[in-house]
This record gives structure tokens, sequence and C-alpha cells, in this order.
């Protein structure tokens, strides 16, 4: 719950879009759910070891998202509203 409420809160101090909080937070929470529940069926414990991993990798996923957005934003607030034909 505490690194759901840490993505959220930098999510929303970086970019500043309330949508984009709201559907972070929300794919946030489904991954670590997801993630929690693959290690029970596979009959992994929960060590510091998983913890870490599981951390880094919601980290570099969020980090990822962020780039997105802030391209998204980007080219809408220069007045692009469909994406370019290549």
């Amino acid at each position: 719950m505490l690194t759901i409420g840490l993505v959220v809160m930098v999510i929303f101090l970086f970019l500043r879009k309330l949508w984009a909080t709201i559907t972070h937070g929300i794919a946030c929470a489904c991954r670590l759910l997801g993630a929690f529940g693959a290690m029970y069926l596979f009959g992994y414990s929960l060590d510091n070891l998983s913890l870490m991993a599981l951390t880094i990798a919601v980290g570099f996923v969020i980090d990822d998202a962020i780039v997105m957005i802030e391209n998204i934003v980007r080219h809408i607030e220069q007045g692009e509203s469909r994406p370019r034909r290549r």
C-alpha cells in the first residue's frame, strides 16, 4: 500500500494530471496484485530479494509510463490530435 501511495504521489507531482495519476494508481495496484498472485501460485515466499525485485520492476514500469504520458501531453499541447502515419 505504501508503494502504491508513493507512486501515485510522484506521478501527480511530476505530471500534474489527474487522469494520469488515477490510471497509473489503478495499474500499479493491479500489477502488484498480479505479481503476488503469481508468487503464491508458484509457491514462492516473500523475502527481501523478492520485495526488492518487485520494487525495481514497478519503478521501471512507472518510469516508462511517465515518459510515454509526457510525450503524449507534449504532442497534444503542440496541437497534434491524431497520430502521424509514417
